[in-house]
């Protein structure tokens, strides 16, 4: 069979409070159009649909219009596992319509058995063609029972996701019973063995990069939880696509879109991969880019002479651009309102979206570091974050593995908090 392996949608996603609809509404028409292209027998999106657990409406409504759109093509079967932003009651909320078409949601492992996880995937005959273990972002609590009573507190075991993906295996093959079809499953979390960021943006491969820090208990699996048995697992959380520990069969797609300015020039891709039992081929579909995002980093004389570099463009040819000025506050050097000449004489189609300080997060808390400009470009992560790891309660900066477990543990709750005092502001 082949299958397109996506995640990390963010749908309703606003960065630095850009209207990004029309960016993801032009990715969702270009899927489809890929898909049908490829002839592709099943779409598979691996967590994080959207970016908060309460979503716009606006968004909503792009995901339901893009599966009801592949209704009637080659793609007679869709995989939707939840991610850490979504909201797994509400992914859940139409799984039973769903499923009628074909599409099958996967919310929360909570009180599932292995084998409701489970989904054969149809040709076009009607006849299966493949066997889908969907399994979502787990949250500590529903990981339990697949753990012993001594496990260490606050920790995800790999012992957990090792039962966990046993079981599931042993019961696809069990539904398999013999027939010469392949076995594919999905995870959101975060692997080990990864090499992290691509350091060469124009390098596409999955080589040349360096180690990333991750945040909180989403670092704890071990490549090993996966049985070799299957064929594919298809992973969500990293927004760029690599492998897991080199093996091919063990990947994330990343995200279609930039979900920040340090990953402004890593290349947004979707995998096509091709399974057969004992054989699995997988290639890249870039995305094309509908808006151009960069950083311009520096000290601000340096950022000044960029600027007036692009302030001197005629027209307002070319893609939407976002800038984020990142600089440094070297000593003697002006303060920002020296920018605002260069950022004015800017070409229509380039705005400044965000004006970040690199120390911006240990400067929150001291009183009068931060203008206005800085303030309003913060985002509530980079708050959030300072705030958190500033708390009494968290351990101290020796302990750097413990107080990343403890930002992991806080940081989601706030972030959707935030999210949906938003969207009720919004009216939604």
């Amino acid at each position: 069979m082949r299958f397109i392996h996506t995640s990390d949608w963010h749908l309703g996603n606003r960065m630095h409070d850009t209207d990004r609809t029309e960016e993801t509404a032009g990715f969702l028409t270009w899927l489809r159009e890929e898909i049908v292209r490829l002839e592709a027998d099943c779409l598979v999106i691996a967590g994080d649909i959207y970016d908060v657990a309460n979503p716009p409406n606006e968004a909503k409504k792009q995901y339901c219009a893009f599966l009801a759109s592949l209704i009637g093509t080659c793609c007679r079967n869709v995989i939707v596992v939840g991610g850490n932003h979504d909201s797994a009651s509400l992914l859940d909320t139409e799984k039973d319509l769903l499923e009628a078409l074909n599409i099958h949601v996967i919310g929360s492992l909570a009180g599932l058995a292995p084998e409701e996880m489970l989904f054969e995937l149809a040709g076009k005959d009607g006849a299966a063609i493949g066997i889908a273990a969907a399994v979502p972002y787990a949250r500590e609590l529903e990981l339990r029972s697949y753990i012993s009573g001594d496990a260490e507190d606050g920790t995800v075991s790999d012992a957990a996701y090792g039962e966990l993906y046993k079981r599931l295996w042993e019961a696809a093959d069990r539904l398999r019973a013999g027939r010469k079809i392949p076995v594919i499953a999905t995870g959101h979390l975060y692997a080990s063995g990864l090499e992290g960021r691509p350091t060469g943006f124009a390098d596409t491969g999955d080589d040349g990069t360096r180690s990333i820090d991750v945040l909180g208990n989403l670092g704890l699996v071990s490549p090993s939880v996966f049985p070799p048995s299957f064929d594919y697992v298809a992973l969500g959380h990293i927004h760029y696509s690599t492998m897991v520990a080199k093996n091919p069969k063990i990947r994330y797609s990343g995200s279609p879109f930039v979900m920040g300015f340090d990953e402004a020039g890593i290349p947004r891709c979707v995998l096509c991969v091709d399974c057969e039992e004992g054989k699995t081929e997988v290639s890249k579909v870039e995305v094309p880019a509908s808006v151009s995002y960069r950083r311009l980093e520096g000290s601000i004389s340096q950022i000044r002479e960029e600027l007036e570099a692009l302030s001197g463009q005629d027209g307002g040819e070319g893609l939407p651009c976002c800038l984020e000025l990142y600089y440094r506050r070297d000593f003697g050097e002006p303060g920002l309102d020296v920018l605002d000449d260069a950022v004015a004489r800017l070409p229509p189609h380039i705005h400044v979206v965000s004006w970040k300080r690199r120390d911006a997060r240990t400067a929150i808390s001291r009183e009068g570091a931060l203008d206005d400009k800085e303030l309003r470009s913060l985002s509530d992560e980079d708050i959030f974050t300072s705030l958190i790891m500033s708390s009494k309660l968290c351990p101290p900066p020796e302990e750097e593995a413990a107080r990343k477990n403890f930002l992991g543990s806080y940081l989601p709750l706030f972030m959707q908090v935030a999210g949906e005092i938003e969207s009720e502001g919004d009216g939604k």
